[in-house]
């Protein structure tokens, strides 16, 4: 962990490029500006005006050294972005009518009923809780409205609603978050390679705009026989890549589509299985691994759970854009190896990656500013992390004599081929992102470039580095086609596809993000 805290410890002094952002709406971390020596916890607590940012601290260990200093905390990880203090699961029953005072305006107050942890169903008791309505953004769009959401069909199933108390004792939602997203229960199995290749480049964004208010979860499995064999598979502990991506805002208050292109955005994540406390049934917990440039909105570069990144009423995704989630489970990936005792685990290693281009994001590698160019994106530097993940990995295999004597010993042992498989995957993965046989310099030396954190490359370089890299430069391409790459190497995908959750805005339509030069979408 100190390893990581100095790596990504920089002097923050911002440059023009940071004073011009700023002036076109974009949130900078101006409280650390002109700042020495600023940790990646002081880069997350102070990447927004207020002390707003609320965190989750895995595994942390009290320190004392004597009773005269107060206590610290030793923690194994960077902290979790989370909403709210106090969560619930509950299904919403109807909305309170707005008393003769306010009569001019909706009520923000709903009736709703707990979920009964004996009975398993929702007959828990009644509370009133308030879902606000939260202020429009600077293109006029609402990120979430509480307009019909308990007629949602999602409802039924229920909400994980996160918050706090008012003065007057009443629980505020902050966020939430579907409950039938997260079971281990999709609506579809697909057990033919053909069938879950075809949904991955030709359904999976098909119809996006006819499908409004809507979600569907489905299971590509090409190695199970039937459905029950398929989902009996994912068991409590397992881990997995999540590939993330969204896509645009259209109807009558569109955001903007440069040239009519929906650039959407794409990012990685973990996502682990787990026993629900409320229900006790096995669910996803999602968390974001989040390469995110400065933006208007204060989303902050970081890991976030899905609750933060799409179910927050003021900044998540969850109500205003189509957005598909695919939890990739790879053994050749998703589990450790331990040759001769010596353990290595590319999903450490993947976080590890990612947890250092994250925290350089947030401060610009010390410029104060993390951009967004044809040439550089989230989509570049997040497979900059995959990339340089299996090539250390492979190396640490090349280069340690021991675990090369391991190999020679066991050819057929379900470890070497789980092995094999990754170097496999590392070509296959290697071919797509630098499909004219380049790789770009930068994504070699990982400790010295980022791209969302230079200085402005020339035009001339630009678009080199645009065209060495064209398969990755649209989150959709990086989406459809990495996820296509993983199913044809042995990976089991859920997919998780929603578009505009939650209450209902007449005012906007979701667009599917654009796949230019990939798979097309009717």
């Amino acid at each position: 962990m100190q390893r990581f805290v100095q790596a990504v410890t920089q002097d923050v002094k911002f440059i023009q490029a940071t004073e011009d952002s700023k002036k076109t709406g974009n949130l900078h971390p101006d409280r650390l500006n002109n700042w020495q020596n600023v940790d990646p916890l002081e880069s997350l607590a102070g990447a927004r005006p207020q002390d707003d940012v609320v965190v989750e601290l895995k595994n942390p260990v009290v320190v004392t050294s004597n009773q005269k200093e107060r206590p610290s905390l030793r923690i194994p990880q960077e902290p979790v972005q989370v909403t709210g203090r106090i969560y619930a699961l509950v299904t919403i029953i109807k909305r309170e009518e707005a008393d003769s005072i306010s009569a001019t305006s909706s009520s923000d107050r709903f009736v709703v009923r707990h979920f009964n942890k004996k009975t398993k169903q929702f007959d828990g008791p009644l509370e009133t809780i308030r879902i606000p309505q939260v202020p429009s953004d600077r293109n006029g769009i609402t990120r979430s409205t509480n307009r019909g959401i308990e007629k949602s069909p999602l409802n039924s199933a229920g909400w994980y609603i996160y918050g706090t108390k008012d003065a007057e004792g009443i629980f505020v939602t902050q966020a939430i978050e579907p409950r039938a997203l997260m079971r281990l229960q999709p609506d579809e199995v697909r057990i033919n390679r053909k069938s879950a290749n075809s949904y991955l480049k030709k359904e999976l964004w098909k119809g996006t705009e006819g499908q409004k208010g809507t979600a569907k979860i489905v299971l590509l499995d090409p190695k199970s026989q039937q459905f029950n064999e398929a989902v009996s598979k994912w068991r409590e502990g397992d881990k997995a890549i999540v590939l993330h991506t969204y896509g645009g805002i259209g109807g009558k208050k569109p955001e903007p589509e440069p040239l009519g292109v929906v650039t959407g955005h794409f990012a990685y994540g973990i996502a682990t299985v787990v026993r629900d406390r409320f229900t006790d049934e096995l669910r996803f917990d999602i968390e974001y691994r989040q390469v995110y440039a400065h933006n208007p909105d204060g989303i902050i570069a970081g890991t976030m759970k899905w609750s933060t990144y799409m179910g927050d009423l003021q900044r998540g995704w969850l109500g205003n854009r189509p957005v598909s989630d695919a939890i990739v489970k790879l053994d050749a990936v998703t589990q450790d190896y331990d040759f001769d005792s010596i353990q290595l685990s590319p999903m450490k290693e993947f976080m590890r990656q990612l947890d250092i281009m994250m925290a350089r994001y947030r401060i610009g590698d010390g410029t104060g500013s993390s951009v967004v160019t044809p040439s550089t994106s989230c989509v570049q530097d997040a497979n900059q992390a995959l990339f340089v993940t299996i090539k250390q990995v492979e190396k640490q295999v090349a280069s340690n004599p021991r675990i090369q004597e391991w190999l020679r010993r066991h050819p057929t042992d379900a470890q070497t081929l789980r092995f094999q498989q990754l170097v496999k995957l590392g070509r296959s993965l290697e071919k797509q992102l630098a499909p004219l046989g380049i790789i770009r310099s930068d994504w070699q030396e990982n400790a010295e470039n980022l791209a969302g954190t230079r200085t402005a490359d020339g035009t001339l370089t630009t678009v080199l580095k645009a065209a060495t890299t064209w398969r990755t430069m649209l989150p959709r391409r990086a989406h459809d086609e990495i996820a296509t790459i993983l199913l044809n190497n042995g990976a089991v995908l859920w997919v998780i596809r929603t578009n505009q959750v939650g209450g209902f805005n007449p005012d906007i339509v979701p667009r599917a993000p654009t796949a230019l030069l990939g798979h097309r979408t009717n």
